[in-house]
């Protein structure tokens, strides 16, 4: 019998959830993430790899954002989750995939990763059960006509919703693989960020407020669902 994997971590207290460190990768469909947003302490950082996508940056170096190896990020990361006892959450497995593509300390990390999506459907479920059952009859539904499903009412922005937390209006839910394509390209084409047209440096603007909203959505969800509330404290 092949043995499995250990898996990651299926509770979060509320002191973890406080200190976690909230992570959201973003980059494309397919290949590694191109940067990275990471929320700890109440606070929001981003981080672009610029071994994997160099066209981006000039777009970094515009905004003072840190620029760094992929790998020596993640090592960084659980390094750090390590030393300061802290747990890392993702809004899926794809956060703690990355690290296990690259042969970064996946290990290391399994017992602090936190996958946030089965807890915010538990707590759905437990705190708000009449919006638990719309989106299951919601799902049942686009099943029986044939309908993608995939993560229909379960995004990260439907458990925002849920907990009245602040969105910014440039949000713009399925746009962030092509903003990002569009500067890059940008970038590609004119070279110095300066010399981008005025659309291309405001998709830029929204493509790191979008992180920055899922890396808060990603904290407040966590302590709801560590502390059983019907919503976090928001705006902080």
């Amino acid at each position: 019998m092949t043995d499995r994997k250990p898996r990651v971590r299926s509770k979060l207290d509320r002191t973890e959830a406080a200190r976690a460190l909230h992570l959201d990768f973003e980059g494309f469909a397919k290949g590694p993430p191109v940067f990275a947003g990471i929320r700890v302490d109440d606070g929001w950082s981003a981080t672009v790899f610029g071994d994997v996508a160099p066209g981006l940056v000039p777009a970094a170096d515009a905004k003072g954002l840190v620029v760094a190896n992929l790998d020596a990020f993640l090592r960084e990361t659980v390094d750090r989750a390590v030393t300061e006892h802290r747990v890392v959450t993702g809004f899926s497995m794809r956060e703690f995939q990355v690290f296990e593509e690259r042969g970064v300390f996946p290990e290391d990390l399994r017992p602090r990763f936190v996958n946030l999506l089965p807890l915010a459907r538990r707590w759905r479920r437990e705190v708000h059960p009449d919006a638990d059952s719309r989106v299951q009859v919601a799902r049942s539904r686009r099943r029986r006509t044939g309908r993608w499903v995939g993560g229909h009412g379960n995004t990260l922005l439907d458990f925002a919703r849920l907990l009245s937390a602040p969105s910014p209006v440039s949000y713009g839910r399925g746009c962030t693989t092509s903003r990002l394509r569009h500067v890059m390209t940008q970038v590609e084409r004119r070279g110095d960020f300066s010399r981008l047209t005025p659309t291309a440096k405001r998709k830029w603007t929204h493509v790191l407020r979008h992180n920055e909203a899922d890396c808060l959505w990603s904290s407040l969800l966590a302590e709801a669902a560590a502390s059983g509330d019907s919503g976090a404290e928001v705006g902080r």
